[in-house]
């Protein structure tokens, strides 16, 4: 380009119009503590911490420097004809150099996900089964109570297709406000409000009694309610020990592990050939995701069709939109939820 500048008289386009600045301005020491970072031993390696992890070196600096008095002392905006407007910070970590820096990091380091494994159907039941013996074994009705809520949080999230986070929302309240044993039908409760779908502070999800695996979900439902009774409780979280006390995601999956365990040393068939070790099951077998993984499995392997397996989901996209218009098809938006007892039906008895 150059070269090509001079036949025509000219001295080329690269041109310094200035010295750079003294000071860091591009969030070198960011780049720098990041690179440091990444050079610690990780959760997958003991070589060096992914790119996710050290990412936050980032985020934590842009949160620091758009708190303080010189980006908060104007208020310069780019506004479009949508009335969308955009913030114009001083921020070191979003300049030119520093987006390049990250693009390249991301690249050359790649990513490892090992997400939570689902359950197979025989292994899922044999937990089930584990789950029934250690209650019925049980001579302290704390660890009868302990086991019977595990129970019901892996048999609901699996059945209704639940997050870890979301099989803690089980409202005590809810579940007995909408218990009736003579119903063909159970219905869930999960603490939240649908803004214009009912009055009710609870989603409202119903549920077949029984499973065609065989999984009598409603006279698990009947035994919670009424254990949870015999401890004089009938308000507040339904995963919760006998003092009523919200269970932890760490408490579940202590329990889970500790069953897996158990069925792995009587049976490892029932694990995919990966799980070749009891200490691979702490890894890859968690509350979090694995009862999802499971359901969503089983559902696509029944052939749940897609629109039934967005209108379970559907509760979930107002959580997500956190107060905001949801993001969803017209045909399920028009759609008035608490009328929609069939679609539900239909995915919970595939389970």
């Amino acid at each position: 380009m150059i070269n090509m500048s001079h036949i025509l008289g000219l001295p080329g386009p690269f041109i310094k119009y200035s010295s750079l600045p003294l000071h860091d301005h591009c969030g070198y020491q960011v780049a720098i503590n990041m690179l440091l970072l990444s050079r610690r031993p990780g959760k997958y390696s003991n070589e060096y911490t992914q790119y996710g992890t050290i990412r936050a070196y980032r985020s934590t600096f842009s949160n620091f420097s758009r708190t303080t008095a010189i980006t908060n002392s104007t208020n310069w905006s780019l506004g479009d004809f949508n009335g969308n407007y955009h913030r114009l910070v001083q921020d070191d970590a979003g300049s030119f150099y520093f987006k390049r820096f990250m693009e390249g990091m991301k690249a050359r380091m790649g990513e490892i996900s090992k997400p939570n494994l689902a359950l197979s159907l025989p292994l899922l039941l044999e937990l089930v089964e584990f789950t029934e013996r250690k209650i019925s074994d049980s001579d302290d009705y704390a660890d009868k109570h302990r086991w019977l809520v595990f129970l019901s949080y892996t048999v609901f999230s699996y059945v209704i297709s639940l997050r870890g986070p979301e099989g803690f929302l089980l409202d005590l309240a809810g579940l007995n406000r909408y218990w009736d044993h003579s119903s063909n039908y159970i219905v869930i409760a999960l603490l939240g409000r649908i803004k214009g779908e009912h009055h009710d502070l609870a989603h409202l999800i119903p549920c077949t009694n029984l499973t065609s695996s065989g999984i009598n979900v409603k006279n698990i439902l009947r035994r919670l309610l009424d254990e949870k009774a015999r401890f004089g409780l009938s308000i507040g979280p339904a995963i919760s020990d006998s003092n009523g006390k919200l269970y932890s995601a760490k408490s579940i999956d202590d329990m889970l592990h500790e069953a897996l365990t158990s069925i792995f040393q009587n049976d490892s068939t029932l694990f995919p050939i990966q799980i070749d070790k009891e200490e691979k099951i702490y890894t890859n077998y968690q509350c979090f995701r694995s009862f999802r993984r499971t359901s969503d499995t089983r559902a696509i392997e029944e052939g749940v069709s897609t629109t039934d397996i967005n209108i379970v989901n559907r509760w979930k996209t107002v959580e997500d939109a956190k107060g905001k218009k949801p993001s969803r098809s017209m045909h399920l938006h028009y759609a008035q939820l608490e009328l929609l007892v069939a679609p539900f039906l239909r995915y919970t008895s595939k389970m």
